[in-house]
């Protein structure tokens, strides 16, 4: 069993950290100052709060107030997770979203997973620019969080979830719909209708990202070519790994290799 890893970045009223826990490691029950607004980015973890015990896999988005108290178990491929703790000092800027943040809620959602992801990539970045867009994606995830709504709060039915787990086993695969269907015993129309009501986003759309999100880890990490990353992750050429990258991140792949590496 290995210790937590974390990082950090100190915003205008925020702080963001990144953190990564080993496979099936234990939370003992524990409490935090400020309120936290997580996110799974990659494996799971399961949370014992408020007389619940809550599944969280990649796209869960939970909340917990400060000081309430909780646990977790940390699923058999470790868990990466972003977290985001508002300054309980600047009351004025947490004022619209103080109705979420004063309480716990569990919910899935690709597009706030989309820009925690993102945010993540802004704590690899060294240059002055950093903190603007880290704050602007920390303002547009909580934006988010607060026009979803009651109405999104629901459970996710374990066939999802498990469909969930094939697109990250198997994103770079050339999968269709009607495969992940089939193992999980559903009508493909009812998976993609599922899917997009759940997570917000398409089958296609979830997968692409997948594959930029580990590209970006591998282009900050690794020295592997960029047609060899491209074609490991799936996409058809080079050329195509570029185009899809820059409306990723706004850099294409070489540019964000080396402001990674500053």
């Amino acid at each position: 069993m290995g210790s937590p890893v974390f990082r950090s970045l100190g915003l205008d009223g925020f702080d963001v950290v990144e953190a990564w826990f080993a496979p099936e490691d234990q939370l003992t029950a524990h409490t935090h100052e400020r309120a936290c607004v997580a996110v799974i980015l990659e494996g799971s973890f399961g949370l014992r709060i408020d007389e619940r015990c809550l599944h969280c896999p990649p796209t869960a988005v939970f909340t917990e107030p400060a000081g309430e108290k909780h646990s977790n178990h940390i699923g058999p491929t470790g868990a990466r997770v972003v977290v985001v703790q508002p300054d309980p000092g600047q009351p004025e800027l947490l004022l619209p979203f103080a109705r979420f943040l004063g309480r716990t809620s569990h919910r899935h959602h690709a597009g706030i997973a989309e820009r925690a992801a993102r945010l993540a990539g802004e704590l690899d970045r060294t240059d002055d620019l950093a903190p603007l867009a880290a704050e602007g994606l920390v303002l547009e995830m909580l934006v988010a969080l607060a026009r979803a709504g009651d109405a999104e709060i629901r459970q996710t039915p374990p066939w999802l979830l498990r469909a969930q787990e094939i697109l990250h086993a198997r994103f770079a695969e050339p999968l269709r719909v009607g495969e992940i269907a089939g193992e999980v015993a559903v009508h493909p129309a009812h998976l993609a209708r599922a899917f997009r009501r759940c997570f917000r986003v398409s089958l296609g759309a979830y997968v692409r990202r997948l594959r930029l999100e580990w590209a970006a880890r591998e282009l900050a990490g690794s020295e592997v070519s960029l047609a060899g990353l491209a074609l490991v992750a799936g996409f058809a050429d080079q050329s195509h790994f570029t185009r899809a990258f820059k409306r990723y991140s706004g850099l294409t792949p070489s540019a964000y290799r080396r402001t990674s590496r500053r």
